[in-house]
C-alpha cells in the first residue's frame, strides 16, 4: 500500500561546479568510512553529490527528509541528531516522497530543517565506486533555478492520496480488508517501516453496521505503540503473539520491578516484533502450561509503548485464549 502526500516537491540548486553520480545498484551499503560500518543501503537511480575519492570509494552527501519521531536529539561528532527507530528507517526525498535510503538505527544525523512532523538531515558518507554509475564516475551538476523558500511549500505529512487500486491490509503483510481505488484520499495516522496506517472516507448503508466494542483495541502494531507511546498508554489491546519464555526480570531492566515475571514474545501476528508481557500471580500457572512458539491470542494494557533501551512495547496481561 504506497501513498504520497498532497504536495509539491521541493527542489533546490547544487552549485554549478559540484560532482554528482547516480547509484546504479539497488540496496547498494552507505558507510561511515571506506570499507568502514554500514550505516545504510541507497535506493537505485538516486543521485548524490559527490567528493573525494578513497580505497576505491567515493564520498557522497546524503540529504532528505525523516519522520521526526523516529529521530532524537544526541550530539556527537559534530552531528546533532540520531535515528531512534528500531531497525531501519527511510529517507525520503521529499515529505511522504520517493524512499531514497534506508538509515539503521543509531545513525548521527545534521539537522537542516523541520517542517510539520518531517525533519531535512544531511550526512556525508562513503559508497564503493561501483555502485555509482559506470564504475563511480562523476559529472558536475548542471546549473539549476535559483534556491526556492522552503517555508513557501507546506506539507502535511499527515494526508495523501492512493497513487493506484491498491489492497487495504488489517496488518502490514496481513490478510486484506478491501482496496482503495486510484485517487482516493486518506489521513495517515501511523507508520511502520514501508507501511503506513490510513483512515479514507466513504459511504454504506447503516443496516451494514453494528456497534463496536470500543473497550479492546484491534489491529495496532507494535510499531504504533512504539511511535507514539503515550496515546496507547493505559488502552486495552487484542493481539496474537508468538509466546517465547517465561522470564524474570532482574536489576538490569528499569522497566520493571526486580523479580518481576513476565513473557518475552513476538507479536502481533504477523509483525512479530519483541514484546514483553508482565504477569500478574494469578496467571502464572496458566502460562506455564503454555508451549514454547505456541501461537496464543491475549488482552493486554498497554504500560510502556517503547522501553527504555530496546524500545520494545511492555504490557500488562489481562486475559488469554480469547
Amino acid at each position: 500500500m504506497w501513498l504520497v502526500a498532497l504536495a509539491l516537491g521541493l527542489g533546490w540548486a547544487w552549485p554549478a561546479a559540484a560532482q554528482r553520480a547516480t547509484i546504479s545498484r539497488d540496496n547498494e551499503p552507505v558507510l561511515s568510512d571506506p570499507g568502514g560500518t554500514r550505516l545504510g543501503r541507497l535506493a537505485v537511480g538516486t543521485t548524490l553529490a559527490t567528493g573525494p575519492r578513497r580505497d576505491n570509494h567515493i564520498q557522497v552527501t546524503l540529504e532528505g527528509w525523516i519522520f521526526s519521531q523516529s529521530v532524537r536529539r544526541a550530539e556527537r561528532d559534530g552531528h546533532n541528531l540520531q535515528i531512534a527507530k528500531s531497525g531501519e528507517e527511510n529517507l525520503r526525498a521529499v515529505p511522504n516522497g520517493r524512499i531514497i535510503a534506508r538509515l539503521v538505527s543509531g545513525v548521527y544525523l545534521d539537522e537542516v530543517q523541520r517542517r510539520g512532523g518531517w525533519v531535512r538531515v544531511r550526512r556525508a558518507l562513503w559508497v564503493a565506486a561501483p555502485g555509482l554509475g559506470a564504475g563511480g564516475a562523476v559529472a558536475a551538476a548542471p546549473a539549476g533555478p535559483p534556491p526556492q523558500d522552503d517555508s513557501a511549500v507546506s506539507v502535511d505529512p499527515r494526508r495523501g492520496i492512493a497513487r493506484r487500486r491498491a489492497p487495504l491490509l488489517r496488518a502490514p503483510d496481513g490478510t486484506a480488508a478491501g482496496s482503495l481505488e486510484a485517487g482516493t484520499p486518506v489521513r495517515i495516522i501511523a507508520r511502520a517501516g514501508n507501511w503506513v496506517r490510513v483512515e479514507a472516507q466513504g459511504w454504506i448503508r447503516e443496516s451494514e453496521v453494528r456497534p463496536a466494542d470500543q473497550s479492546v483495541l484491534t489491529g495496532i502494531s507494535a510499531a504504533e505503540l512504539r511511535t507514539t507511546p503515550e496515546e496507547f498508554r493505559g488502552k486495552l489491546l487484542r493481539w496474537t503473539i508468538q509466546y517465547i519464555a517465561l522470564q524474570t526480570a532482574d536489576d538490569l531492566r528499569p522497566d520493571f520491578q526486580p523479580g518481576q515475571r513476565y513473557i518475552l514474545a513476538r507479536g502481533p501476528a504477523p509483525e512479530y516484533a519483541f514484546v514483553y508481557i508482565t504477569i500478574p500471580e494469578a496467571k502464572l500457572e496458566e502460562i506455564r502450561r503454555l508451549e514454547p512458539l505456541a501461537s496464543v491470542t491475549v488482552v493486554a494494557r498497554v504500560l510502556n509503548g517503547r522501553s527504555a533501551y530496546l524500545s520494545n512495547p511492555i504490557l500488562e496481561l489481562v486475559d488469554i485464549g480469547q
